[in-house]
């Protein structure tokens, strides 16, 4: 039985990632278009986490639960095997998320440097974090999912360790406090934005990007698959 994946089925997950990504970049340009708050950082963020009435919020925040229930759906068509579907959604994730900064980028040359702040979510409360943080991590998942992929093609896929695991949530824990440990005081800042937690981040992204790495290099050491 094969135990390799079509090529055409992995570059889909890319395209599907590349044109939803440009979706939420356009919404983001109408929204300027519409009177989005500009000026300062901080009058920005002031703009979003209150200029916006409370229905539109509650809308936009099952629109991001929606487009992360979307993503399941590339996933789930990528493959019958579950540890596939699971890497197929954290690469379609990352790609999605590099995509919409590329495409905004593009379209409104923002953001203008790697320390702008950014709202990246509002569910359950603010996520607010420099541009630079949430690109880290969707490269990391995107190398991370593509490198795990392409050496499942030829090698037996078993569970990675139990240790590396708890490395992974741990470090996930440390940056989602990182980016919403914080929120209230950026939603309370009147003059001056309080600094970013660059040393949770940090500790956080380290945890991850050593489990990550770990899984890696165990899965490499697995025995090739009699057939694929």
């Amino acid at each position: 039985m094969s135990r390799a994946f079509p090529w055409q089925n992995f570059l889909s997950l890319w395209l599907f990632a590349l044109c939803l990504g440009l979706m939420e970049a356009a919404v983001v340009v109408y929204l300027r278009a519409l009177g989005l708050p500009g000026g300062s950082e901080l009058s920005q963020l002031h703009g979003l986490l209150h200029g916006v009435d409370t229905r539109l919020l509650w809308v936009e925040q099952q629109r991001e639960l929606a487009t992360l229930v979307l993503l399941l759906v590339p996933a789930y068509l990528f493959s019958v095997r579950f540890s596939y579907r699971l890497l197929s959604y954290i690469l379609c994730f990352g790609a999605w998320d590099l995509a919409y900064y590329v495409f905004l980028k593009g379209f409104l040359a923002w953001p203008e440097h790697w320390t702008v702040l950014d709202v990246l979510f509002l569910v359950p409360r603010p996520w607010i974090a420099p541009v630079l943080c949430p690109v880290l991590i969707s490269a990391g998942m995107v190398l991370f999912a593509s490198v795990y992929l392409l050496l499942s093609r030829t090698r037996v896929v078993r569970s990675p360790h139990l240790a590396a695991w708890f490395a992974l949530i741990a470090g996930g824990v440390l940056v989602l406090y990182a980016f919403m440990g914080q929120s209230g005081e950026y939603q309370r800042a009147t003059d001056k934005l309080p600094q970013f937690a660059w040393t949770w981040f940090g500790a956080g992204y380290g945890l991850m990007a050593v489990a990550a790495c770990w899984m890696l290099i165990q899965h490499y050491r697995e025995p090739k698959a009699r057939f694929f």
